[in-house]
């Protein structure tokens, strides 16, 4: 059994589902609201991924693993749909922000492979973590739920990028910084430890694009397991 075929079965059959709004962390309103607000970006991987189909010369496991991930960030988005709805937490600023950057990502031009695993491996598995951490019951189910595909879907995007020849840019490095600034900026909850200040979940990202992993627990259970399949020399470097 190949890689890829090793990722696809490790995925689970979920349910898109939210439920009734419940309690969440006091002061955690401004970071909850702004990575509802960054789930635009899911639908842009699906998007990528479609591209990159189209001009892949990846073995038929690692398309049958790209196909099905697309399938995913789909339920993704309309689960998260659903949680902005039912957590209202953002800004008009927040939106207006948060297509901002999502337009930044849009227009960056590193291949649309390697800006979909960057993403998962630093941007997305830090937002899920925040959703765990600081989301009560109800965003920590859904984070839990989409935690599951992608830390398959981190596996096989930054694999498959790295079969393809392909690595990020300084540039794209730095947008990932900033998107997780932007992200964790007002950040404040004293009674969280270090989980309560920014700085924490940049470190975070940045160990989880340069080594695949971090001290986040949510996130080393979800995404360690698939990086160890990944020799240390598969890791992306600068371009």
């Amino acid at each position: 059994m190949d890689f890829y075929t090793q990722q696809l079965a490790r995925k689970r059959p979920w349910t898109p589902t939210c439920g009734e709004r419940m309690a969440t962390v006091p002061g955690a309103e401004q970071v909850l609201g702004r990575a509802l607000a960054l789930r635009i970006l899911e639908l842009e991987v699906a998007e990528w991924l479609d591209e990159s189909l189209a001009n892949t010369q990846l073995p038929d496991t690692a398309i049958a693993c790209l196909r099905s991930n697309i399938l995913d960030e789909q339920r993704h988005d309309l689960v998260l749909g659903m949680a902005a709805k039912t957590y209202p937490f953002a800004t008009d600023r927040d939106d207006l922000e948060a297509q901002g950057i999502h337009r930044q990502w849009l227009d960056h031009p590193d291949h649309p492979l390697v800006k979909a695993f960057v993403l998962e491996n630093s941007v997305f598995f830090v937002i899920l973590p925040l959703l765990r951490t600081f989301g009560g019951v109800g965003l920590g189910i859904i984070s839990a739920d989409i935690s599951g595909d992608e830390s398959v879907h981190a596996a096989v995007h930054r694999q498959a990028a790295k079969d393809m020849g392909y690595t990020y840019s300084p540039s794209l490095d730095r947008l990932r910084r900033d998107t997780v600034a932007w992200l964790v900026d007002g950040l404040r909850i004293p009674e969280a430890g270090r989980s309560g200040r920014p700085q924490r979940w940049l470190e975070a990202s940045d160990r989880l694009l340069y080594e695949g992993a971090s001290d986040l627990i949510e996130t080393r259970r979800g995404i360690q397991p698939a990086f160890f399949e990944i020799a240390n020399n598969a890791l992306p470097s600068y371009s």
